[in-house]
């Protein structure tokens, strides 16, 4: 009790008597504060302005500054910023695969016949079970491709196999 009251006395004469504060105990256990050092003291306040600056400095080190904080703040909204951008992208992408999917499966149902190209690259028409095939093939990856997508967004066509659709071409 009586060293809280010594503080209490102490630390508003503190800001007004600008002076170093040590504190030591003697060999009975008594606790001092005095405003001169004694071996084995030390310092618990001193009144210079640069160890209040030093002082301040180690609680920062353990409490971010209202810089780092506004800094640390400013990456943070950056980063969800990129994180709404890369998801819009994706989004984006998967739309134009959907729609690239769909006008694949579209021209594959309304052609009458579906080729390939050869390695020459002539035109190797395929048997209307090979064209049931494709068009099965083009309607998976349609789905695929649109998955959690609106009839009008849009995705890509996978597993085609290099079939194309030929609407001007004569049925067999």
């Amino acid at each position: 009790m009586r060293r809280a009251v010594a503080i209490a006395i102490l630390i508003p004469l503190l800001g007004a008597a600008r002076a170093d504060i040590y504190r030591s105990v003697d060999a009975q256990g008594h606790v001092q504060y005095s405003d001169t050092p004694s071996p084995g003291a030390e310092l618990v306040y001193s009144g210079e302005p640069r160890s209040t600056v030093s002082s301040s400095a180690s609680e920062s080190s353990k409490l971010p500054s209202w810089a780092q904080r506004s800094e640390q703040i400013s990456k943070n909204i950056a980063s969800q910023a990129a994180a709404r951008e890369v998801e819009r992208d994706t989004n984006d992408a998967h739309s134009k695969q959907c729609q690239q999917a769909r006008q694949m499966y579209q021209q594959s149902i309304q052609a009458r016949r579906l080729y390939k190209l050869g390695e020459d690259g002539e035109r190797q028409y395929m048997s209307d079970d090979e064209a049931g095939e494709q068009r099965v093939k083009y309607k998976l990856a349609m789905d695929t491709a649109c998955e959690g997508i609106s009839d009008q967004t849009s995705g890509d066509a996978q597993g085609n196999n290099g079939a194309r659709a030929s609407p001007s071409a004569p049925s067999p």
